[in-house]
This record gives structure tokens, C-alpha cells and sequence, in this order.
């Protein structure tokens, strides 16, 4: 799950992310209602100054100056003998810290009330500060650094950025914001160099065909069911297996009693939104779903499996790869990022890693409520005359 994790938010960082250099205050923290589906990082998760109300925001500072106590070229890691200043690491860090958020008001939760996540977020951020040093490094080993074109392309994206107005929010520096800019150009190019298109082999062995039969123990917004309720459904999930089990025809009894009885999304006229399954590769589902899927052979029923959204159970089926399928880019594309993140993992075990003590003493969750009192501020500040806070230019 972890690896999951880490690649959803560097592809996050390297990809769209890179254009999200404010604290916006549009993001609703909707989601896909597929209950089946990993939650999606990818909407908006921005510091929620309400969090800490007590704060009060020195602008006469800089960003990093009053939420970290650095200055933006600070050293705080060496990867490999390269050095990556405070704007860079912080920068990461901060966004881990709302795409944290952002995934935990899902379920009504907050970073504020769970302090002891600070060192995993802590992690987080420095993760992704080598992760994506590494790809710079690669790049460079690997002769595919940005073409002209593409270094026009992202110098056209800053200058479309507004950096004047927006950089100071993250405390970045010109620097900063090219390393972020550039993080997705180097990102794709090296993962050019290192992986390959896949073969229908290769796809049939990647990824699964599953069934399921889902039993819901929370309500339309992911809050947990009372426990009477949670224990009704367990007793029922309970007794469609054993019936599963019994049945002389097992494809034909899930059937049935998937159509009847799975809470798996329906259309408006009742119908499954997904009556043949899901194909499905590496990280696409949650971490129990996935794990419990694999270790199926085709054809083979699971035992009840419990994830967040409730109770599974989960028939394999043959993947056998269609036509159609094959040529769907998604899947080539989600095999070419697993094996990039394979290749990854292999770098970042073997990286020479260094911390500066002013990182290594951070807490993150700390930085993360100043850094977002302190956007805030700033967003009052420049929002013109009459205006609502977060209406300026320098708020998206």
C-alpha cells in the first residue's frame, strides 16, 4: 500500500500538480462514488487555516521563514552529493500534507487532531524530494534530459503561471519553480528510457478480471454504519458465501445474487454500474481488494474480504485480453508506470540520502497549519477592495 501511496502522489507532483502553486479554496473533496475504487488523491486537498484559528501570520517573512524557519535556499537533503534547497523539499512536503487532508475529510477527519502523523508525513515529503531528485539524475545518466522543445514548453507554462503573484505563497524561489515545472518532463522521459510498451502477455499476466459482491458498512459519505448495522451486514455477507460455496454453479449463483444483493453502484434503474467486473492492474482498487484478488486463480471465490467501504466477495475470473482492451492506453500505460516505480524503488534503496538537522526536526504537521495561516493571510492581504478572501490573483 505504501508504494501505492508514494505513486499516486509523485504522479500527482509530476504531472498537474506542478500548476498548483497556491492554496486554492474551490477544492468540495468529491469523489468517484465507485466504492470498489481507490480514493482518488487527485482532487483538491488545500491547508484548511480553520485548523489552527490561533495562528497569526507574520508577513513581514517569508513563507518557509515562518513555517519552517528556514530561508528558501537552506539545504535541508543531499541525494547522491546533489543538494535540494528548502523550497523544493517543503514544497513537496506541503503538498503531501494537503493531498493528507484532502484524503482525510473523506472521512471526516483532520490533521490537526491526529499529531502523530507528523512523521509519516515528514517521510512522505522527503520521499518525494529524492524521488523526484532521482529522476533529474537518471535523466542525466540516461541522455534523455528536456529537449529544447520541452524546455520551451515549460518555461512557457511559468511564465503562464503568474509566478510573481503566486510563488511567494510556497516561499519558491525562480529555481524552485522550475524544478517543479519540470518535474513531469523528467519524470516521462525517463520512464521512456527505462520501460517499454507491453506485450498481450504481458498485459494478461499484469492485470486481473474480477466479481464482486459488495456489502456496504458506511453511508453515501463514507461514514462508518452504527455497529448493529455493520454486524447485519457481516451476518448477510456470511450467509451469501456459504450459499456461493453450495452452489453446483458458481458463475451462474454469483450472478444472481451479485445482481440481487451488491451495493456496488447502481444505475437509476437499479441495474450494477459494472454487471461484468472490473479489469483492474496494480493500485487501481484498495489495498485488501487487490491483495485478496491476486491470490485468486481464475475461477477461484474468496473468503470475505474487508475494506473501508465494507465486506467482498470477490469471484476471478480469466483476464483474456480483448482486442479492444489491448489497444485501451490506459492499461499500457498503468503497466509502464508500475515498472517505473519498480525501477524507482531500486534507486531510492540504493540513493545516498543526507538530512539536514533542520529538516529532520521539523514537525510537519506544524508546518503544514503555519504555512497555511500564513496563505491565508497573504490572500486577504492581496484580495482587491471589497472582495471575499481567496478572490486575488495570487489564490486559485
Amino acid at each position: 500500500m505504501m508504494k501505492h501511496w508514494k505513486r499516486l502522489l509523485a504522479l500527482l507532483l509530476s504531472g498537474a500538480m506542478a500548476l498548483s502553486l497556491t492554496a486554492c479554496n474551490s477544492g468540495d473533496g468529491s469523489e468517484s462514488p465507485a466504492p470498489s475504487a481507490e480514493p482518488s488523491a487527485g482532487a483538491s486537498g488545500e491547508p484548511d487555516p480553520s485548523a489552527s484559528p490561533e495562528i497569526v501570520a507574520d508577513l513581514s517573512q517569508g513563507a518557509l521563514e515562518f513555517s519552517a524557519g528556514v530561508s528558501p535556499d537552506d539545504i535541508l537533503l543531499t541525494i547522491n552529493g546533489d543538494q535540494a534547497p528548502a523550497d523544493q523539499v517543503l514544497y513537496l512536503l506541503g503538498q503531501a500534507c494537503m493531498r493528507t487532508q484532502q484524503y482525510m475529510s473523506l472521512y471526516g477527519m483532520d490533521l490537526g487532531s491526529m499529531p502523530e502523523m507528523s512523521a509519516d508525513l515528514l517521510e512522505q515529503g522527503v520521499e518525494l524530494a529524492v524521488y523526484h531528485t532521482l529522476t533529474r539524475q537518471k535523466a542525466a545518466e540516461l541522455g534523455c534530459l528536456p529537449t529544447d522543445a520541452q524546455n520551451e514548453e515549460i518555461r512557457k507554462a511559468m511564465d503562464e503561471a503568474d509566478l510573481a503573484a503566486n510563488a511567494p505563497f510556497w516561499g519558491l524561489t525562480d529555481r524552485g519553480a522550475e524544478f517543479v515545472f519540470a518535474m513531469n518532463t523528467y519524470y516521462n522521459n525517463v520512464m521512456e528510457a527505462v520501460t517499454h510498451e507491453p506485450s498481450e502477455a504481458e498485459l494478461n499476466e499484469y492485470l486481473y478480471r474480477v466479481k464482486h459482491i459488495l456489502l456496504k458498512t458506511v453511508d453515501d459519505n463514507r461514514q462508518p454504519l452504527p455497529e448493529d448495522q455493520v454486524a447485519e451486514k457481516k451476518a448477510q455477507a456470511e450467509d451469501l458465501l456459504a450459499q456461493l460455496k453450495a452452489a453446483p454453479d458458481l458463475p451462474a449463483k454469483f450472478d444472481e445474487l451479485m445482481n440481487e444483493y451488491s451495493e456496488d453502484g447502481r444505475t437509476e434503474d437499479g441495474a450494477l454500474a459494472a454487471p461484468d467486473g472490473y479489469l483492474a492492474g496494480p493500485g487501481d482498487m484498495v489495498s485488501a481488494f487487490e491483495t485478496a484478488s491476486y491470490a485468486l486463480q481464475p475461477g477461484e471465490l474468496s473468503e470475505l474480504v474487508e475494506t473501508e467501504f465494507g465486506y467482498h466477495i470477490i469471484l476471478r475470473l480469466p483476464t483474456d485480453i480483448t482486442a479492444e482492451e489491448m489497444a485501451t492506453p490506459e492499461y499500457a500505460q498503468s503497466f509502464r508506470v508500475n515498472a517505473m516505480e519498480d525501477q524507482m524503488d531500486q534507486w531510492m534503496e540504493e540513493a545516498d540520502v543526507v538530512r539536514a538537522d533542520a529538516l529532520t526536526n521539523l514537525d510537519a504537521i506544524d508546518f503544514y497549519n503555519r504555512l497555511a495561516a500564513y496563505q491565508q493571510a497573504l490572500s486577504e492581504q492581496n484580495a482587491p477592495a471589497g472582495s471575499a478572501p481567496g478572490e486575488s490573483g495570487g489564490v486559485g
